[in-house]
């Protein structure tokens, strides 16, 4: 059957809606409720001519270049004011960590510096004071670019540098910070590994505008900031094909989706987006209800009961957790399910968690939750996770010593509406 229409709604990094418009389909929509990953997913999604984008890199650099040298003795004498001169431990929370700005308002303001940091909650905690000098820098030399798509494609490069270049320990969605050893061997290149990006994501998009120019095909791309289990922006029944991952479970236990781009949107300026709604983010992805005496059971998968059962008789309050999550799953496909044509396929990537040592079957869970829905089975894939950016192991107890290994591999449900 032709595709006309596909749906992605839990976008994230836009990748469904970059392989659509390869693929040639005329309308697309994409859906999260994260900030950032909307603002990825227009770009990636929107083809920018390499002639385009070089010349906004060969002005941004010139200006980012300039600005360094005449902010240098700035930027290399921070960190000696304040460990030296202030007698300040930069690698402490207490101390330099939660008050980093009103340290930072007073060196800048001795310099005559006209630099503004963002003021937001422990950011010491997160930055070394060069780094957060040589961020702003950048941020600022941005700022004086046209506005357009090409602006938005180089705040995608800064805002992955952020997480770079920050205290962040590699390999963690949730935000844990370098100990305090490796902190003082941490000495980033920011312009650097600014460069680094940017030329990279440059080199991709002259890739994907080479692809979507031999075509000729110009796609129309819609990015909607809905709940997955509401979905209005797309009319009934006129989707093709979906294809997604939704979260592996809710984001204060699992894979905290918000807190991974915390930082990253905390120094973007993007519209709306203020350090009290990034922080609830996760709070309003699935399973972000709370069942703390127990729950009324009231879904249509035999496989989610009795793992539940098992669970409940340890941690009721993990439970309730757990069946919050796959409540608001049910009515996402509920949803989601109203949106596509008869005959329309679904992709579901799915990966299955372990809570209390019991292994949720997600991919068995949400065939037997879909029949409801007038979905078949069609059939599962199994794969290994590409680029897991995770702990090889977590604590699924929260029991001190007991770990198991996290998950390595997901399912790809193929559901057919009937």
């Amino acid at each position: 059957m032709p595709i006309e229409t596909l749906l992605d709604p839990f976008a994230g990094s836009g990748t469904v809606l970059v392989e659509g418009v390869i693929s040639g389909v005329n309308l697309i929509y994409g859906n999260d409720l994260n900030p950032l990953a909307r603002l990825i997913s227009k770009v990636k999604s929107n083809p920018i001519s390499s002639e385009r984008l070089r010349a906004i890199y060969n002005q941004l650099m010139m200006a980012i270049e300039f600005e360094m040298s005449m902010q240098e003795e700035i930027r290399f004498s921070v960190e000696n004011y304040l460990t030296k001169h202030l007698g300040l431990d930069i690698t402490a929370k207490d101390g330099w960590g939660n008050n980093a700005i009103e340290y930072m308002k007073v060196f800048l303001l001795d310099k005559r510096s006209e630099l503004v940091l963002p003021d937001f909650k422990n950011i010491g905690y997160w930055h070394r004071p060069q780094v957060l000098i040589e961020l702003q820098i950048i941020k600022d030399c941005i700022r004086k670019l046209p506005e357009g798509l090409e602006k938005n494609f180089v705040w995608i490069a800064f805002s992955e540098i952020i997480r770079i270049v920050s205290n962040r320990r590699n390999g963690e969605f949730k935000m844990f910070r370098m100990t305090p050893d490796k902190l003082k061997k941490f000495n980033p290149d920011v312009k650097r590994e600014f460069d680094d990006v940017l030329k990279r994501n440059i080199e991709k998009m002259s890739a994907f505008y080479d692809v979507c120019d031999k075509s000729g095909v110009k796609p129309k791309v819609t990015v909607l900031a809905e709940n997955s289990m509401v979905l209005d922006g797309v009319p009934n029944e006129s989707v093709d094909l979906m294809v997604t991952s939704p979260p592996y479970g809710d984001s204060r236990t699992t894979v905290a989706y918000g807190e991974f781009s915390k930082l990253s949107l905390l120094w973007l300026d993007l519209d709306g987006v203020s350090e009290k709604s990034i922080g609830a983010i996760d709070r309003t992805l699935m399973g972000g209800k709370k069942y703390r005496n127990g729950f009324e059971y009231t879904l249509d998968s035999e496989t989610l009961q009795k793992s539940l059962e098992t669970i409940k008789d340890i941690d009721i309050e993990r439970a309730g957790d757990v069946f919050s999550f796959y409540d608001e799953l049910d009515r996402a496909i509920s949803a989601i399910s109203n949106k596509m044509k008869r005959g329309g396929y679904q992709f579901w990537v799915v990966g299955n968690r372990t809570v209390k040592l019991e292994n949720l079957l997600t991919d068995k869970i949400l065939i037997e939750l879909s029949r409801k829905y007038g979905l078949t089975h069609v059939h599962s894939i199994g794969r290994n996770i590409p680029n897991k950016v995770m702990p090889l192991q977590n604590s699924p107890t929260n029991e001190t010593g007991v770990k198991v290994t996290t998950m390595t591999n997901e399912h790809i449900v193929i559901l057919r509406k009937l």
